[in-house]
């Protein structure tokens, strides 16, 4: 059976015709697409800076410092960045010249008292002893001056001779009694000083502890960590210690805003594809400069002011010295409609 097929029948859709219309409401909605694309990215650039508040910030949480006033070198080290560890455990050794040196310079002027206070000790008995024959002789002069007192025919020149040595041995007896007195009383001042320097001495053997480093708090070991071998100058950080209790965000507020934060305003933290929610709990009242990896270090990087935020009790924090970013809506519509976004796009 043939069918005979007539071109010009309307209700016969052309095939060129279909292929050109399909190909051209393609290009029409990619068109469309790209044109509603970018008209969206500039009105996302632009309008969400009048949405809501964006700007750095960093996951601290209170530190501790360890470090020595001595310059060292770090002889082994126990403990890696993230390692917990309890207050008392050991973190390290050092080995310290200066420290020694110090101990020597005491052991030194121990050694400068021991030897002032043998001198000092054998003027004192020889003064002592010396005293009373000074005394005796002192007696016989002044028994000798009375009898010539009473002889009528001494001459002039042999009173004279005992007057002199009267004289000689009064000067004698009191030099004599001063130098036991300030003998005494400088062995007195030597041994103070001496125990004094004997504390100082078992105060920085004490504080050293033979080079060990031991944690005086609890907590997670920080990533400024001094490596073995490793020299230190006096007060350079040998470890930071991080308490992991107490976890916050240090925002560093943009100085281009709209509204200025205030404290308990709810918060947004994004960390990757993460959203947190938090609290402003305390706005510090002093600047600091955000230094973030991406900048380059000839660039001026700006100086802002520092929001404190607290994340919620349900919250899963994410990890020490981290870089965030917060978000902050200037109104409470923009807020629930992020809310909602996050809920159902499971991002909280």
């Amino acid at each position: 059976m043939n069918v005979r097929i007539n071109r010009l029948d309307p209700n016969v859709p052309d095939p060129v015709e279909s292929r050109r219309r399909a190909a051209g409401r393609v290009v029409r909605i990619a068109y469309a697409v790209g044109i509603f694309g970018v008209l969206g990215f500039f009105v996302v650039y632009f309008g969400a800076p009048f949405v809501f508040l964006s700007g750095p910030g960093i996951v601290s949480s209170p530190r501790h410092v360890l470090s020595l006033p001595f310059t060292v070198q770090v002889s082994r080290m126990n403990v890696k960045p993230g390692s917990t560890v309890k207050a008392g455990d050991e973190i390290g050794q050092v080995y310290s010249p200066e420290q020694e040196t110090i101990v020597a310079t005491y052991m030194r002027a121990l050694s400068d008292i021991a030897g002032r206070s043998a001198e000092l000790r054998v003027k004192a008995r020889v003064a002592a002893e010396s005293l009373e024959a000074a005394r005796a002789y002192q007696r016989e002069t002044e028994t000798a001056l009375e009898r010539i007192a009473a002889m009528a025919s001494t001459t002039t020149t042999f009173r004279v001779q005992i007057l002199r040595e009267r004289a000689l041995a009064n000067k004698d007896v009191i030099s004599q009694q001063a130098e036991a007195e300030e003998a005494t009383k400088q062995l007195v001042s030597l041994d103070a000083f001496s125990k004094q320097i004997h504390e100082q001495l078992d105060e920085v053997k004490q504080n050293f502890r033979s080079g060990r480093v031991f944690a005086p708090v609890g907590g997670i070991i920080s990533t400024g960590l001094a490596q073995t071998g490793q020299s230190l100058v006096a007060g350079a950080p040998i470890a930071d210690i991080l308490n992991p209790n107490e976890v916050y965000v240090d925002w560093y507020i943009p100085n281009e805003r709209l509204i200025d934060p205030r404290i308990g305003n709810d918060v947004f933290v994004l960390f990757g594809h993460r959203r947190i929610p938090g609290k402003i709990t305390e706005i510090l009242p002093v600047s600091a400069v955000f230094g973030s990896s991406q900048q380059l270090t000839l660039r001026d990087r700006p100086a802002t002011q520092i929001a404190r935020i607290r994340f919620t009790s349900e919250a899963s924090t994410p990890a020490l010295n981290s870089t965030v970013c917060v978000h902050m809506h200037y109104s409470k519509i923009s807020t629930d409609i992020s809310r909602s976004l996050i809920k159902i796009c499971g991002l909280d």
